[in-house]
């Protein structure tokens, strides 16, 4: 049995689902050679020539009304399939998709226009495509043109266009047809910083427009920062669904533990169990005064489910205080606290203690490392117990906000890196209202101003 998909303009009010996907594998039979193809027609299933492979295994998930999702996961998990057969190009081999509204797709390069026609020839075709009358595009053109901001070239055929501008050429279309579902694949990575800001402020609008955005991306913060779910695939299959920020947080971790295996195994060197998890005895060596050092069961209980890396060191607390050094939940304006971060380490290599601050969204706000601190890299010794402090102001706008904590070892410097012991929500703590003028960006530094009256 086939699978199938269903455009319902007619649906019932009462329903606020946009995008409903029902069991949707797509599977390709693989072959090594021209001929075994020719020799799978012959004996018409008797005997199978191919490899069968899954791009799509059995997915379901729906998307409601107003809804922007985010569906992420590593180079060939499916993603793309799955928007084509969401948009329809693309027909399922078993499952079925319901869309409910005017779809605009803007997919991956090559699709949607014809390359003899001109810009604007395209435009039409495109806006008749998604149900717009000649006078409805008359009406829109204006803004297509100046949104795409392609100068004369509009006027040219779309084949001598470099890939910048065919892309936005199509978002414009897309996003000025105002459409109920807007689907948007990794295209928009190809165009310029510019232009991609343009592009998140027009999804935002038709978010706040009540519209559907369905769109893949490998940028992790675009994610959480423009969607309300996540979809996380690997390999052809749903592996969660959930809050964008949890999603992306869980999709990171992973990439992080993955790095941290193939550098294992490029490397040779892969850390014994007992050693990612030994704990030191009262014989052992410490570098600072042991009432000092602080290990909490309590802090470890806590954040068991939230930490992940290669092992080779531990933290083992982390605390948020004030300037008397009390530990501090609820942190003022512009606040001036330490974040101490307590760790031991079984290794003798150099590495770097970092934190970062995450708003509610996950959204990394501010944070260092040992470098950027000004400080160099830790070496650090075997039953090493260390402590590092970084003092700094917290000039954040009201609203909740968490403490990541990372002990990492440097591999290409300011690009990679192993992840040694991470841990996501380390501390929580509240950021209260700045008393005179609230401030509206997430972060709020001093200016100095001058006003001349000409």
């Amino acid at each position: 049995m086939h699978g199938s998909k269903k455009h319902v303009m007619g649906l019932q009010m009462s329903s606020d689902i946009a995008i409903k996907v029902s069991n949707v594998s797509k599977h390709y039979q693989i072959y090594d050679q021209p001929l075994d193809r020719l020799k799978q027609s012959i004996y018409r299933g008797r005997k199978q020539f191919y490899k069968e492979f899954k791009a799509i295994d059995d997915a379901s998930f729906e998307i409601r009304k107003g809804e922007t999702v985010g569906i992420i996961g590593r180079n060939g998990s499916g993603k793309s399939t799955m928007l084509q057969i969401i948009c329809g190009t693309v027909t399922p081999t078993t499952g079925t998709v319901e869309t409910y509204g005017r779809i605009a797709a803007l997919l991956e390069l090559g699709s949607g226009f014809n390359p003899e026609f001109t810009g604007r020839e395209n435009v039409y075709m495109s806006c008749a495509l998604l149900g717009l009358s000649p006078g409805e595009t008359d009406d829109r053109f204006d803004d297509i043109e100046s949104f795409a901001d392609i100068g004369d070239f509009i006027e040219q055929p779309v084949k001598t266009y470099s890939s910048g501008m065919y892309v936005r050429l199509a978002f414009a279309v897309n996003i000025v047809s105002e459409p109920e579902i807007m689907v948007v694949d990794e295209a928009l990575a190809v165009g310029d910083m510019n232009f991609q800001a343009k592009c998140m402020t027009a999804l935002t609008r038709i978010q706040d427009g009540g519209a559907t955005v369905l769109f893949v991306s490998h940028d992790v913060e675009a994610v959480k920062s423009l969607c309300s779910k996540g979809i996380y695939l690997e390999r052809g299959m749903v592996k969660t669904i959930g809050k964008a920020s949890d999603v992306a947080e869980l999709y990171m971790r992973n990439m992080r533990e993955e790095m941290n295996e193939g550098q294992s195994k490029y490397t040779g060197a892969s850390m014994s169990s007992d050693s990612k998890h030994m704990h030191l005895s009262k014989e052992q060596p410490l570098n600072i005064d042991e009432a000092v050092f602080k290990s909490s069961d309590e802090f470890n209980k806590r954040v068991a489910a939230f930490r992940y890396g290669s092992g080779g060191a531990k933290i083992t607390c982390a605390e948020l205080l004030d300037d008397h050094g009390q530990s501090i939940v609820n942190v003022e304006f512009d606040q001036q606290v330490s974040i101490v971060i307590y760790f031991e380490t079984y290794i003798e290599e150099e590495i770097s203690c970092n934190y970062y601050i995450a708003d509610e969204k996950k959204i990394l706000v501010v944070g260092a490392g040992m470098r950027l601190a000004g400080k160099g890299l830790l070496k650090t010794k075997k039953g090493g117990r260390y402590i590092v402090t970084y003092k700094t102001r917290l000039p954040l706008r009201e609203g909740n906000y968490s403490i990541q904590l990372q002990l990492t070892k440097p591999l290409i410097e300011d690009q990679s890196a192993e992840f040694i012991d991470v841990i996501d929500d380390a501390v929580v703590f509240k950021v209260s209202r700045k008393s005179q003028g609230r401030i509206w960006a997430q972060v709020h530094l001093p200016n100095s101003i001058q006003i001349i009256e000409a």
